[in-house]
Parts: C-alpha cells; structure tokens; sequence
C-alpha cells in the first residue's frame, strides 16, 4: 500500500511538473472600448434639463487561472486576462462597468468576452474590435433573457461633439424589463465610454462635450 502511494505521488510530480500553460491576453483591437484616463469624467444631460456628474476608475488588468485534470492531475492550465473599467453618477444611483476577458468564445480565434453592467442590465457579447458577436441582454436577480441588437458605428455625433468609432446597443423587446432604470439603448464610444443611453424607453442622457 505504502508502495503504491509513493508511486500515485511520484506520477503526480512527474505529470504536475510537465503541465502545459497558454497564456490569453485581451486582444489590442478590443482595448480601445476602454475610456482613457483623461475622460474618465463627465456629465450627461438628460431630457427634463437634469445635469448628472459620472466618475469612472482608470481601466484595470488582472489574470485568472483555468485548468484540466486527470484523476485530480493537472493536465493544462489557462491563463486568461480580464480588464474592467467601472464608474457611476454622483449620486450612486446609476452604475456603469465593462469588462473585457480573454476567454476565447470560438476556437483559433481572437474573440473576447465582453460584459457591460448597466444599473441592473448586463449585455454580453462576443467582439473583435469593430466585430460584434450579441450573446444576451439579461436582468439581475431575474430569469428573463432578452435579445438585443448590435451595431458599429464609424461616427457618431452628442451635444455637437462627434465621437469616432461607436457600439450602438438597442433591446429589442423594450417592454420586457422588470426593473426601473433598465437602460433600452446605449451609444458607447472608444476612449470616451458612455455617450448616450435611454432608460426604460422614456428617459434618454446625453454626454456633455468637454
């Protein structure tokens, strides 16, 4: 028995020590949707002449680890990186985040997972830069899965500023949220973040130009 054991422990080693690591990053064409540091604030004005303040944190990078086994011996390991950038209005009321992760939805390919939290929204999809993959829009603490449409924009104009290269995010079922506040679009720009939303198909805020 003793035997054995120590011959199960030296396999382990042995396996332990040859497992094969891959490394994904975030590809560079999906970094741009992050807002840069010098636009990490700013205010929106929404439809009744209400000013709302936005903070965002810079983008931050952080790693996580998969793996596969065999009979509980590690076979190989992933290491996949995430970036994610959140944010909220003066008043803690209205959150905002992405995330971007480097699990790689179709095999040999560059495309990402991206996730972007608004209030009790999350839209996911898959992207490559300007590509977008819709996955689903659904609601926290809810069931319900909605569909949604997805849409690259070279340029976009708000409150006579033009923003290049811009996700457009519309719900198509607009009826269908539980919440209040749920947003039913979303104009999102690179480098600049959010730029534009309507909540629950009444309410649209427009981001004030700097």
């Amino acid at each position: 028995m003793k035997n054995k054991l120590l011959i199960l422990m030296a396999l382990a080693f042995v396996m332990g020590s040859c497992v094969k690591t891959k490394t994904f990053r975030v590809n560079d064409s999906n970094r741009d949707w992050f807002a840069d540091s010098t636009n990490c604030n700013f205010t929106m004005l929404d439809d009744n002449g209400i000013q709302q303040s936005f903070r965002f944190a810079p983008a931050n990078s952080y790693t996580t680890e998969t793996g596969t086994s065999i009979l509980c011996i590690p076979t190989e390991k992933g290491e996949h990186e995430h970036i994610d950038q959140s944010g909220a209005n003066s008043y803690g009321t209205m959150r905002v985040s992405t995330t971007i992760s480097a699990y790689k939805l179709m095999e040999n390919t560059d495309i990402d997972e991206f996730k972007l939290y608004f209030n009790e929204a999350v839209y996911a999809m898959g992207i490559l830069g300007n590509q977008f993959y819709p996955d689903k829009c659904y609601e926290l603490g809810y069931d319900n899965v909605m569909d949604y449409t997805a849409e690259y924009l070279d340029s976009y104009t708000v409150s006579e500023k033009t923003y290049q290269g811009v996700m457009h995010l519309k719900l198509i079922d607009v009826a269908y949220p539980q919440t209040k506040n749920f947003p039913t679009e979303i104009y999102y720009a690179k480098h600049y973040g959010l730029i534009q939303c309507t909540l629950d198909d009444k309410l649209t805020l427009y981001r004030l130009p700097d």
